[in-house]
């Protein structure tokens, strides 16, 4: 496998592992958002699983998707979530707690608010770990939406509407681009 074009070129190896996070936002019609995520861990060799037999080159070890549905304050009014593929039996009942997000809102110590609804013993570690990418889609989706809805209500002279989306968090310091 190709290494990242803007990467310094790497020493000699071999590629062993793959894994892919793909995270989309959707506006609904209703006013919410749905944000949905997946995750999917392939090798590039076959192996040997005590669950599945052989699990070959490039079929998924995990694969995981995830939709949590957020209003304007990005707080999560409904979750949902499966297993397709896990190394072990078990594994797709980490998906059933799902809904312990519910009710949970986007923003400072998101990762602990998470493990602590619905990680640890009855939890999936890659279910958890999947809804910090989702977290960041779901501010891109929102501000996102934020501003196409005043781009849209500017071109039909209307006055911007009030509300908790409009006082979205502040973004300074939050990186080198937005630095005071």
């Amino acid at each position: 496998m190709k290494p990242f074009s803007g990467l310094p070129e790497p020493a000699a190896r071999r590629h062993s592992h793959d894994r892919q996070i793909h995270c989309q936002g959707f506006a609904r019609e209703d006013g919410l958002l749905d944000i949905e995520g997946e995750l999917i861990d392939t090798k590039s060799y076959d192996f040997p699983s005590s669950t599945h037999g052989t699990i070959r080159q490039g079929t998924p070890v995990h694969h995981m998707q995830v939709r949590i549905t957020i209003n304007e304050s990005l707080e999560i009014v409904d979750a949902a979530a499966v297993t397709l593929h896990g190394p072990y039996a078990i594994c797709p009942k980490g998906a059933e707690n799902i809904t312990g997000l519910i009710g949970l809102k986007i923003g400072a110590g998101w990762k602990h608010k998470v493990k602590t609804a619905i990680g640890g013993a009855h939890g999936c570690t890659h279910i958890t770990e999947l809804l910090g990418p989702m977290a960041t889609t779901a501010f891109q989706t929102l501000y996102g939406e934020i501003a196409r809805r005043k781009r849209e209500q500017a071109e039909a002279g209307i006055a911007p509407k009030e509300g908790p989306a409009h006082n979205m968090p502040s973004l300074a310091n939050s990186c080198v681009a937005y630095a005071e």
